[in-house]
Order: structure tokens, then C-alpha cells, then sequence
């Protein structure tokens, strides 16, 4: 018989190699699972150092980022702002039930307004707990975030309770009675 393929047996065109037979495969995982066996102890090496490097690097992330967080102390007279609130409402006229309702509307405000400036990295400390030092008082903020949180619109509101509101703002006797 007559062969007219010049290429050696076993060889593609095109530098294209032959598809590996089951035995050639199983012969590389047996070599890698045999490399595997004999440098384990440096592979575990290589992957403890992998790991304590990742676990440094994140850690001095976070170290970071506390570093650059800045913590401010201020301070709040919530005793006053809720002595004040008591008696405008025993001012108010309103009904028992009126009242027992916005007073707890009133102190879930205040206690979110404080929320809110801890979670601005404020430290609040009540002002009858600051012994000495030049801490900045926060209680009009406070007051102003509480008011507009509960602000009713004005439609709301009788012409009797807004009269009585503006007398109590503005002072009843500074009005002339004739």
C-alpha cells in the first residue's frame, strides 16, 4: 500500500496536537496529585500567608477608618426641653386624651432627634452631667428638630388654639386691652 501523507504518524497540520488519551490524563492528575502530596506543607504555608495577609490588609483598613471618623461630645438639657413641653401643654387646654397622645408623639420625636445625632458620631451627654470643660450645648437645635418634626399644618388648628399660641409667643401683656 501506498502512503501519501508525508507527515509522521501521531503529527497534525497547522501545528494542532492530538486529543489526549484517557491514560495520558490520567497520568498528569496522578503527577499532580503526586506534587500536591510532596509539597503540602508548602502549599499550606503559601495559603496561611495568603490568608494573614488578607486579614492584615483588612484590618488596617478598618483601623483607618475608626482613625478617621471624628467623634464630637456636645450636650443636651432633655430635662428642660421636656419640663418646657409639660407646661405648654398644661397651658393648652386641651383634653386629657389630647394631651397623653401628643406627649408621647412629642417624646418619640425628641428621642429620634437624638438618635439621628448619635449616629453622626455625637456623643451626647445630658447637661446636668457636665461637670467642667467648654462642651457645645446642642438643646435649641434639638427643640427646633422636634418642633418641625411635629409642626401640624395650620388648617389643623382652630383660630381659638392658634390665637392662644400666638398670645403665648408673643406675650399676652404686651397687647393693649382697650
Amino acid at each position: 500500500m501506498h502512503d501519501d501523507n508525508p507527515l509522521p504518524q501521531g503529527e497534525l497540520p497547522l501545528g494542532l496536537k492530538a486529543i489526549p488519551t484517557p491514560a495520558a490524563v490520567t497520568g498528569r492528575r496522578r503527577s499532580l496529585v503526586a506534587f500536591l502530596a510532596s509539597n503540602r506543607r508548602q502549599i499550606l504555608a503559601m495559603g496561611l500567608s495568603g490568608a494573614c495577609l488578607l486579614w492584615g490588609s483588612w484590618t488596617t483598613h478598618k483601623l483607618l477608618g475608626l482613625e478617621q471618623r471624628v467623634t464630637t461630645i456636645r450636650k443636651v438639657a432633655l430635662a428642660d426641653l421636656v419640663r418646657d413641653y409639660v407646661q405648654a401643654e398644661a397651658r393648652s387646654g386641651a383634653t386629657p386624651d389630647q394631651i397623653t397622645a401628643e406627649t408621647g408623639a412629642y417624646i418619640k420625636a425628641l428621642n429620634l432627634a437624638v438618635a439621628r445625632h448619635a449616629a453622626q458620631g455625637e456623643v451626647l451627654l445630658l447637661s446636668n452631667a457636665v461637670v467642667a470643660g467648654d462642651v457645645p450645648d446642642i438643646t435649641p437645635q434639638v427643640r427646633d428638630e422636634v418642633t418641625a418634626s411635629l409642626a401640624k399644618p395650620a388648617s389643623s388648628q382652630s383660630p381659638a388654639v392658634q390665637m392662644q399660641q400666638f398670645f403665648d409667643a408673643k406675650g399676652a401683656d404686651h397687647g393693649s386691652s382697650k
